[in-house]
């Protein structure tokens, strides 16, 4: 954690260098006139914000990080887009010294379990395959050379991931469309490539009920909650998507008695907490458990992390989880189906009896490891016995 007192020079000396470094340096007008807003911009915010608890008005540091995240994401972004060499390096340098200090700033995120290099397998079990679409994994249901209508996918990516997925398809079953996708909830990274996908398949999709609203067009998921901590994923969630799709057309909700139409051996569980609707899908006959986001495997709030999709057991993304009591019960009632192997939506698969102890006692302590130390879903008795 920054100071407080480091923390607002910082601020100042940032303010400063947006303002005069350009123009003394001769930048054209293109730059030096956004870059001097910029500069206001950080002076004004840094002027109301309250460095240390108790002080009054103004915006509060959680606010301030959000803000300092923002703006240096958008300098990255227009450092890496900028053709001379001096104002991309200041862009890019200046971008990534900004997202820095809102990480540096931010409380740590929930602990959750360490795991050792044995638990993560490659191995996901017979008849099932994982592919990693960037921060986060789908699954696919179903034999090698299965037939038309003779698998399934589970989940859909994010936006971008739709020909790598149909290539992943077409490797493990040449020519033949999926029986239907399967979706474990509605959130922007598990759908990215769907309406594509369904499309070109003319495949049906199946959720629960509990997530049509995120998929029909007609309801939003509920803003993010940044202050998780963690990493620059929390940080910069108030600018992940978290609006409707609709997929109406092709849309169907999954079976009220938990199987799954034409997928013999299967069934989907109900694991609330992250989102109203979400599920995971179990095989009890070989313990292959796709647990969706109510399980992660990496810490997702971290943009390292996530990226590089480092094992560590933990509860749901945190930013994006809305009901945290629920979403305890939902990670407890996974862990005692006591399962052999697990695709997370996101992290590396994991199994064996390092993956299961570990799975134990995130379930057992997930008060202490499971939540983290602030959020606006969770109730501050349960914060309280956290910290």
């Amino acid at each position: 954690m920054i100071p407080p007192r480091l923390h607002a020079r910082l601020d100042a000396a940032s303010a400063l260098a947006l303002l005069a470094l350009p123009r003394a340096l001769g930048w054209p007008g293109r730059l030096t006139r956004p870059l001097a807003l910029a500069g206001l911009g950080v002076a004004a915010y840094s002027l109301a914000t309250r460095y240390r608890p108790g002080q009054g008005g103004g915006i509060d540091l959680d606010q301030h990080r959000m803000l300092d995240a923002v703006q240096g994401a958008a300098c990255l972004a227009a450092g890496l887009r900028e053709s001379a060499p001096g104002p991309r390096a200041f862009l890019t340098g200046y971008g990534a010294f900004s997202l820095a200090a809102a990480v540096l700033t931010q409380p740590p995120g929930p602990p959750g379990v360490p795991l050792p290099p044995a638990a993560v397998t490659q191995d996901c079990g017979p008849d099932v395959a994982r592919l990693r679409c960037g921060i986060v994994n789908v699954a696919f249901i179903g034999p090698a050379g299965a037939g038309a209508r003779g698998w399934f996918l589970v989940d859909a990516g994010i936006a971008g991931f739709g020909p790598a997925i149909r290539a992943a398809a077409r490797s493990r079953f040449g020519d033949a469309r999926p029986a239907a996708i399967l979706l474990t909830h509605g959130h922007f990274d598990h759908v990215g490539a769907l309406a594509d996908l369904a499309r070109d398949w003319d495949a049906p999709i199946l959720a629960h009920r509990a997530e049509r609203g995120f998929l029909d067009g007609t309801r939003s998921y509920p803003p993010p909650a940044p202050e998780v901590g963690g990493g620059s994923m929390a940080e910069l969630s108030p600018l992940f998507p978290r609006g409707p799709i609709d997929v109406s057309d092709r849309l169907s909700d999954l079976p009220g008695d938990g199987t799954i139409p034409g997928l013999d051996g299967w069934q989907w569980i109900h694991t609330p907490g992250h989102a109203p609707g979400h599920v995971s899908f179990w095989n009890a006959a070989t313990g292959t458990l796709i647990a969706g986001d109510a399980i992660s495997a990496t810490r997702q709030e971290s943009l390292c992390s996530a990226a590089l999709q480092i094992p560590h057991l933990q509860g749901p993304p945190a930013y994006f989880t809305t009901d945290w009591d629920t979403a305890g019960q939902s990670l407890r009632r996974l862990a005692a189906l006591r399962p052999d192997r697990m695709i997370p939506g996101h992290g590396p698969a994991l199994a064996g009896p390092d993956f299961r102890a570990a799975l134990d006692r995130l379930a057992r302590d997930f008060a202490a490891r499971g939540l983290p130390r602030r959020s606006r879903y969770a109730r501050r008795d349960a914060l309280a016995d956290r910290s």
